[in-house]
């Protein structure tokens, strides 16, 4: 029998931020959920895609996505953030790689955050397609 994870406790926005990135880059849903906020009215758009509305069909575009074989890296560039006491807000420019090292596109994305009684938890994900750009080569850390 599997032992359930202790939820994480994220103390800053950057903390649920950093994990959120690494969930997508290890493909873990259970990490990526943690993440989120558990509630019916947290919302995700993947660019192109739907609006997705609530916890369970939040996890279900998730587990869609990382049903793929490609594993993917993300370098972000022009964040900007905005933090309250409660909420938090992140823009930023999302380039998307491949595991190997090979550019896969941007978008532009923003992050809202919530400050709940268990932590800090990602409430809404908007990622947009951004016109073509020269892609860097990644170095360093890549998320």
């Amino acid at each position: 029998m599997a032992k359930a994870r202790t939820p994480a406790i994220f103390t800053s926005p950057q903390d649920v931020a950093t994990a959120f990135y690494q969930a997508i880059e290890a493909r873990d849903i259970d990490a990526m959920m943690a993440t989120w906020a558990d509630d019916e009215e947290i919302i995700c758009v993947h660019p192109g895609g739907p609006r997705v509305v609530g916890y369970d069909a939040v996890r279900s575009a998730w587990e869609q996505i990382f049903a793929s074989d490609t594993r993917l890296k993300f370098r972000l560039e022009q964040v900007i953030t905005m933090d309250t006491v409660g909420l938090a807000m992140q823009s930023a420019i999302e380039h998307v790689y491949a595991a190997d090292g090979g550019a896969r596109g941007a978008a532009a994305a923003t992050n809202v955050f919530l400050r709940t009684p268990s932590g800090w938890r990602l409430v809404g994900h908007h990622a947009s397609p951004v016109p073509a750009v020269v892609m860097p080569a990644p170095t360093g850390p890549l998320h």
